[in-house]
């Protein structure tokens, strides 16, 4: 099973990026090949139709499959086209015929799903808080109004997330907690050392404005990993999310507030700090493409 030490942030684990939404949604990680009947469009975004560079599939070509939007009849196949940039697109079901040969989400009843320490990845799901907070105003967060307060200038922690390949995105509530709560302060109360809970509150606003967000977390994620107990479950989140900051994205997005920035010229930025293989590792989900 991988494991995570502070020092390793960016050597172990997926790093997810929720610029302009919150509440990423995860597809099913698979294997497969797609074969094009049909010259089709290839979407970055397929709720937004995002092709700015008109990138298209050609009939009678295969192409790589790595995520499905639905684990049972697909309607959508995320896929590797070549010429794309990103190359990561999603593609129409009806564009050609798909051999699936490993991943889905071990749904079914399959109780794996929900065993602490199973984990074979890690996610650190992070937001650029402004731009969320444009999209989503009457969040308790984005009350908060202060111009020097962390999120107005930092990418903020939505969550860290141990994850199960077979899984996709149903590896979670492996505690007492067994399904999601419509309010998140529905679940039961988590208490925090006072130290720590102001350090969590700093780079997580829902703590501060009482949304509880962080209780959904750990009912939801933090269970699934065994080696840790809540309260270093949550200072590992925290100090991963300050030393993603702390390499120098914090500061390449402050130098942009108010301006458009380019997927391009996000990810030569994030190879400049952190290395190539981190191109690789990190995933951008936008709420008005990206």
């Amino acid at each position: 099973m991988t494991s995570l030490r502070k020092s390793t942030i960016f050597q172990v684990f997926l790093v997810a990026l929720t610029i302009n939404y919150i509440h990423p949604v995860w597809a099913n990680k698979v294997t497969g090949v797609f074969s094009a009947l049909h010259s089709c469009p290839a979407y970055v975004s397929k709720s937004k139709s995002t092709n700015t560079d008109n990138a298209h599939i050609l009939a009678g070509k295969d192409y790589d499959i790595i995520e499905v939007n639905k684990p049972d009849q697909p309607s959508w196949y995320r896929i590797v086209v070549p010429v794309g940039n990103p190359k990561e697109r999603w593609v129409s079901a009806d564009c050609g015929r798909a051999q699936v040969s490993g991943g889905g989400t071990g749904g079914n009843g399959d109780t794996s799903c929900s065993t602490a320490g199973q984990a074979d990845s890690y996610v650190l799901a992070l937001s650029w808080q402004p731009a969320f907070c444009e999209t989503k105003p009457d969040k308790p967060e984005c009350k908060i109004s202060d111009p020097h307060v962390y999120q107005a200038k930092h990418f903020t922690l939505h969550g860290l997330w141990p994850n199960k390949r077979k899984c996709g995105a149903n590896y979670a509530f492996c505690g007492e907690v067994k399904g999601q709560k419509k309010d998140f302060c529905g679940y039961p109360e988590i208490t925090l050392d006072p130290v720590l809970q102001t350090s969590l509150a700093e780079v997580m606003p829902s703590v501060t404005a009482g949304s509880c967000l962080e209780r959904h977390e750990w009912f939801k994620h933090g269970t699934c990993q065994v080696n840790w107990s809540m309260e270093e479950f949550f200072d590992l989140s925290a100090d991963l999310t300050r030393q993603f900051n702390d390499s120098g994205m914090a500061y390449f997005m402050n130098r942009r507030i108010g301006q458009q920035i380019r997927t391009e010229d996000f990810f030569d930025r994030l190879t400049a700090v952190l290395g190539s293989a981190a191109r690789e590792r990190v995933k951008l989900n936008c709420d008005r493409g990206c």
